[in-house]
């Protein structure tokens, strides 16, 4: 019987010591203090969908009549011009409205493919926009990896883990023209103070 009560002391103390363990653990936000975070990251991050992994950055075709009429091109070229009606007018400013979405973390790599280009088993791809004294260009064979944007039902939104750097929200979703539910998780990290997107959101 001793022994019974002393392995039941035993056990009672080990759950005592796992429950301070728990408690002594940084938690992550609650819902209310960062929901309108989340929200407003989520809608910014569909400008930066678009520009790299969406349709890009507006050109002038080279193929166009404007291009053909105004003489834009002398001979059919690698990259074509932005145009003036682009939201950035150069490599700085695109990074700048990168980084006040997504995590310096997640953007290193897509900023190495945007300005630098990449080597596959292929070949070598170029990057998808330069840029000169004259403005911006983007590679003529860039073509959209996502053509519909994902769409977040804000009312189902919840943190399911984190800690008081990180927190893992999970919400309901579709495709654009699209009717399929999809529950997503989505990780949102604290840098220099400042809550941003640690994954893509297409």
């Amino acid at each position: 019987m001793k022994k019974l009560m002393r392995a039941l002391a035993w056990m009672l103390v080990l759950a005592l010591l796992i429950a301070l363990c728990a408690c002594n653990r940084p938690q992550p936000p609650e819902l209310k203090d960062i929901y309108d975070v989340a929200v407003d990251l989520i809608e910014r991050s569909y400008a930066v969908n678009d520009l790299v992994f969406g349709y890009g950055l507006p050109v002038w075709q080279a193929d166009s009549e404007y291009a053909a009429t105004h003489y834009i091109y002398n001979k059919t070229p690698i990259y074509e011009n932005v145009t003036e009606y682009a939201s950035v007018s150069t490599i700085a400013q695109i990074k700048t409205m990168m980084g006040k979405v997504y995590s310096a973390d997640y953007l290193e790599s897509l900023f190495s493919t945007m300005f630098d280009g990449y080597a596959y088993e292929e070949g070598v791809m170029a990057a998808q926009i330069s840029e000169d004294s004259k403005g911006l260009y983007q590679h003529r064979r860039y073509s959209p990896l996502i053509t519909n944007q994902r769409i977040y039902d804000y009312s189902t939104m919840r943190v399911v883990n984190g800690d008081d750097r990180t927190a893992v929200i999970r919400l309901d979703s579709h495709l654009e023209n699209e009717t399929t539910t999809l529950v997503v998780e989505l990780v949102l990290v604290l840098e220099d103070g400042t809550w941003k997107l640690d994954t893509p959101t297409y």
